[in-house]
């Protein structure tokens, strides 16, 4: 029943769990399990008659079991998955799970730096594990929580189900003495413990008060995949029952007494600052408290209801000084990159030995040009945070108390900012965790919780819910930058793809987000690998690379969209491969197997696709003028493998309708099938909206958009069906939140193609003079 194991456990040391697949190092993995510790005591506040086994799960004598969610619940589903990996480990009965946001504590530190790191942007071997041991002994002196990048199983996975190992080797110790015998008399099921020789039972919550007292032994057994009984299966999600009855609470939910309320407006001009405010008509509206400027670029109403202060913001008046040196405008600074790609400022980020050689001896050269725009995030819950600043009895500053219940991806991050702004100690910042309507990167930054402490250091003691309005959310976001790419092929003479030049042009994330929001690196722009990414690690046999960057300025901020670089990067590959798989007269299913040879899984993935869509078989037939296609694009992202098939029709007078998607993907391992293809199913609404509307434009240094009515989704009434199998094909599992989205827009534009004979090379296809959406 068991199978990898787990040595070496102190509840003041390291648990190692051998996971050495093909003889590498085994690897280190803390696994805090204190119960004096500060994270039991936070961990156990809520639930004074619980037990506390470890920073993660706790026992209530009614068999109640609890499971701390360190990530971020963003709709993603960690509050139902992370459960479960503990429970399966632990062999719990289903229905006496719950869960509870974990309290802010080193403890909870996210693994996904390890993980990520080593996982995913490295070559298995010693080396990664060596890095992967050091990374899992770095993160508890950190204890870094962030939710991103489709990392929260791919990040804490093994450390999980250690923990759950843990307390079921706890628990059965407890028990081993209550009934005088070894512990291989014993088996466990259902939260209970059963004595196999006299069918005597003991539950979990009947062993709880006493098995806090031993340590977990040193001979942990993980269980063998084959035994799951949890871990794959399709259970409904926890927190499903409060989200329908209204009783989960969002950060826009936070209530508290004395609670005042904020609204804000920033500076529409990026750069600008506040010239002259008068704020005399705002003042007179009964409720209003005080009206505050944030920094030189933004004013606060602060009042007694959130109405209040968004209609005392309609009668300020303000003059605004724009940035004389700024006055960006999107299209322009689009139409200017097609001129940048062989400029001197390129950067060569990654180039093949064999490159030059392989781009000498060739035959035919493919090449396009495409590009896509900026994106806004539009999560359906406005930005926003509550926040409490509480003076010192010393009135030194950095003893005073700032705590915030933020809706955010990382509550590390949200204590930094805090703390920073508030003046005082990071150890002085408290931050509570909410549940959050939608993040896809968004909420990785913390502007609001610096403005929400602003806000709060100026009435002392009374705590103060800042929210955005829709239009501040859409003006004032942190955008997915607009890029152009070039990419040109090599067919040598017996038609091979054998080289690929890309060239980027655009402005880089990472030194942007990480600048304003006190994380450790900023990088060097020109050298933001995020930029590249879908085309460095692309799946396909390709071994001739030159991957370029020129990094372009501006004062537009840039943040993390849901996939990142991959959102517009496998827009262009696989637009591009369709390219060339037509250029060498082969079916765009059959060129990327032959791109694949060797990898059954990748493989096999995108013969199911061809099964399930009947490509061989099934030719579409135009009728009464009807054009139609079918288009596909495979990913490999985030440890994970999707293949997908986009269906259309367009009419004789060019309106696109999009009839099916059917998606195929692998995550190796899957916690919940269920969240899977939730998840998919989202990731491609999201997709098919961004490549038919998603645009945001800049205009004279500020945003045109500023609503759902000329910032569009996609309606129920055009959304298509969508078809998801899930497709486990085994391994350590993969991130499922965002791999879903980069392969709908160039499988669209190949499905378009594929009826009209015109290739797409510009998003969103609403700025088409072609076709009507």
């Amino acid at each position: 029943m068991y199978g990898v194991k787990a040595i070496k456990v102190s509840r003041r040391g390291l648990i190692i769990t051998g996971i050495a697949a093909g003889g590498g190092l085994a690897v280190g993995y803390g696994l805090n399990t204190l119960k004096d510790g500060d994270s039991h005591l936070k961990f156990g506040k809520s639930t004074p008659d619980a037990f506390v086994m470890h920073a993660y799960v706790k026992i209530q004598t009614s068999g109640e079991i609890t499971v701390a969610v360190p990530a971020a619940e963003l709709g993603q589903g960690v509050t139902t998955s992370i459960p479960m990996i503990v429970a399966e480990e632990l062999d719990a009965e289903w229905k006496d799970v719950k869960y509870e946001l974990a309290p802010l504590d080193k403890d909870y530190g996210s693994y996904a730096l390890a993980e990520g790191v080593t996982r995913v942007f490295m070559n298995p071997g010693i080396f990664a594990d060596v890095t992967r041991a050091l990374l899992y002994k770095i993160n508890p002196l950190i204890g870094l929580t962030l939710t991103g990048g489709s990392s929260t199983i791919l990040g804490n996975y093994n450390y999980l189900r250690t923990v759950g190992a843990a307390v079921r080797n706890m628990l059965l110790q407890s028990a081993s003495k209550r009934f005088g015998v070894s512990l291989s008399k014993l088996t466990v099921s259902k939260s209970r413990i059963i004595n196999i020789e006299t069918d005597q039972v003991v539950t979990f919550g009947e062993l709880a008060e006493s098995a806090v007292n031993y340590e977990p032994l040193s001979d942990l057994n993980l269980k063998n995949q084959d035994d799951f009984t949890i871990i794959g299966k399709g259970f409904r999600r926890l927190d499903t029952q409060e989200k329908v009855d209204g009783s989960a609470v969002y950060g826009i939910d936070i209530l508290l007494p004395n609670m005042l309320f904020a609204s804000i407006r920033h500076c529409p001009f990026f750069g600008g600052k506040i010239k002259s405010l008068d704020a005399s008509l705002a003042e007179e509206i009964k409720g209003v408290v005080s009206v505050v400027k944030i920094l030189d670029n933004s004013v606060a109403v602060i009042a007694e209801n959130t109405w209040i202060a968004q209609q005392a913001l309609s009668r300020l008046k303000i003059i605004w000084q724009e940035d004389s040196d700024e006055k960006f405008d999107s299209g322009k600074a689009l139409t200017g990159y097609h001129s940048m790609f062989d400029s001197p400022q390129t950067n060569i980020i990654k180039e093949d030995d064999s490159f030059v050689e392989d781009w000498n001896h060739s035959e035919q050269f493919v090449e396009s040009v495409y590009e896509t725009p900026y994106l806004a995030h539009l999560c359906m819950e406005p930005m926003g945070c509550t926040a409490l600043y509480e003076k010192s009895e010393t009135d030194d500053p950095e003893d005073a108390k700032i705590t915030v219940w933020s809706p955010s991806q990382s509550s590390t991050i949200s204590q930094w900012n805090a703390a920073r702004v508030a003046g005082t100690k990071t150890k002085n910042a408290e931050v509570y965790s909410t549940l959050m309507g939608g993040g896809f990167g968004r909420r990785a930054d913390m502007d609001f919780v610096r403005e929400a402490t602003a806000l709060a250091k100026t009435i002392p003691g009374i705590p103060i819910k800042l929210t955005w309005s829709r239009e501040e959310d859409v003006r004032h976001d942190t955008y997915r930058p607009g890029t152009v790419a070039r990419m040109k092929a090599v067919i040598n003479p017996s038609k091979d793809f054998s080289a690929l030049d890309f060239v980027i042009v655009g402005k880089p994330v990472v030194h942007d987000f990480n600048k304003r929001n006190d994380n450790f690196s900023r990088g060097d722009p020109s050298e933001d690998s995020g930029m590249i990414n879908a085309i460095d690690k692309m799946p396909y046999n390709l071994k001739s690379l030159r991957l370029s960057l020129n990094a372009t300025e501006n004062l537009v901020p840039n943040g993390n969209w849901r996939s990142v670089g991959f959102s517009h990067n496998a827009f262009y590959l696989e637009s591009f491969i369709d390219e060339i798989s037509e250029a060498v007269g082969s079916n765009p299913i059959d060129f990327r197997i032959k791109l694949l040879n060797g990898k059954p899984d990748h493989i096999n993935v995108l013969i199911e696709l061809a099964r399930k869509t009947e490509w061989d078989e099934n030719s579409l037939i135009a009728s009464n003028g009807l054009r139609r296609g079918r288009g596909i694009a495979f990913v490999e992202a985030f440890s994970s493998i999707i293949a997908q098939m986009v269906q259309v029709t367009v009419s004789s007078d060019n309106y696109l309708t999009i009839d099916k998607v059917v998606n195929v993907v692998d995550p190796h391992t899957v916690i919940n099938p269920n969240i899977v293809e939730a998840q998919i199913e989202g990731s491609v609404i999201d997709g098919l909206s961004a490549a038919f509307y998603g645009q945001i434009d800049v205009r004279d240094g500020q945003v045109v958009q500023s609503n759902f009515d000329n910032y569009r989704l996609m309606t129920l009434r055009e959304a298509p069906e969508i078809e998801t199998i899930v497709m486990p094909q085994g391994g350590y599992p993969g991130g499922i939140g965002e791999v879903g989205l980069p392969g709908v827009a160039p499988a669209l534009a190949n499905a378009i193609y594929d009826a009209t004979g015109i290739r797409i090379y510009k998003l969103p296809i609403s700025s088409s003079d072609i076709f009507k959406v």
